[in-house]
């Protein structure tokens, strides 16, 4: 029992070297993973098919988006023109004008 009181009222443990270095040390050192867990998904998204989850290699002419080799057909390249030009009007007319 002496232990377990030593342990949990000693100074320490709470603040060893300064103000911040049991925040920096735990929880505020995770925030460098959380931004390479988010950089990794948005690269992920930006890379992936408009239609699918596979990654996208086929650039849909006169659109924004990105087909993967299954999607890289005239049919689905057509259905994603047109609903590019109901969804983003002004866009499609900059890029196909």
């Amino acid at each position: 029992m002496h232990h377990l009181l030593l342990f949990a009222s000693s100074d320490w443990l709470w603040d060893p070297s300064g103000k911040w270095y049991v925040f920096w040390s735990g929880f505020g050192s995770d925030f460098a993973e959380f931004a390479i867990i988010g950089s990794l998904y948005t690269l992920y998204h930006h890379h992936r098919c408009t239609r699918c989850w596979r990654l996208a290699h086929h650039p849909v002419q006169g659109t924004i988006f990105k087909t993967c080799h299954k999607h890289a057909t005239v049919a689905d390249h057509q259905l994603l023109i047109k609903q590019h030009k109901a969804k983003y009007p002004k866009q499609h007319e900059l890029l196909n004008g």
